[in-house]
């Protein structure tokens, strides 16, 4: 699992670096849920989001083994209007939280590479 955690981390320089900045990009397990989530924010996603998808999943593709891939079920693309602030929160590591309201969702578990404004967004459940 922290080969998984540290493989998606790695991520963020460099699609920041090819594609822009990112609002938010974190991996949860949602509550009664056995496999991962990619969720993804960034305002050049929602220009194309189409395009912006087919890019991450090839970069996920590429870093991630079959069976590590077999551990994400999705990559699901946020939009960026709700997220008002530049992010002011990224780790390599991801910041791990557990059992929480993410968004309205609840969370059995997450790691949190960038965020915006974590202290409003997050709240226990």
């Amino acid at each position: 699992m922290r080969e998984l955690i540290r493989k998606i981390g790695s991520l963020v320089e460099p699609i920041t670096n090819e594609k822009g900045e990112l609002s938010f990009f974190a991996l949860v397990l949602r509550e009664e849920a056995s496999v991962w989530d990619l969720l993804v924010a960034a305002k050049w996603i929602d220009e194309d989001r189409k395009q912006a998808l087919d890019y991450l999943v090839k970069q996920v593709q590429y870093i991630l083994t079959k069976q590590e891939l077999l551990e994400i079920s999705g990559i699901i693309l946020l939009q960026n209007e709700y997220f008002t602030e530049p992010a002011n929160f990224t780790s390599k590591t991801g910041w791990e939280q557990t059992d929480i309201d993410l968004y309205g969702v609840t969370v059995k578990k997450s790691y949190i590479f960038v965020a915006s404004d974590i202290e409003i967004h997050l709240e226990r459940a």
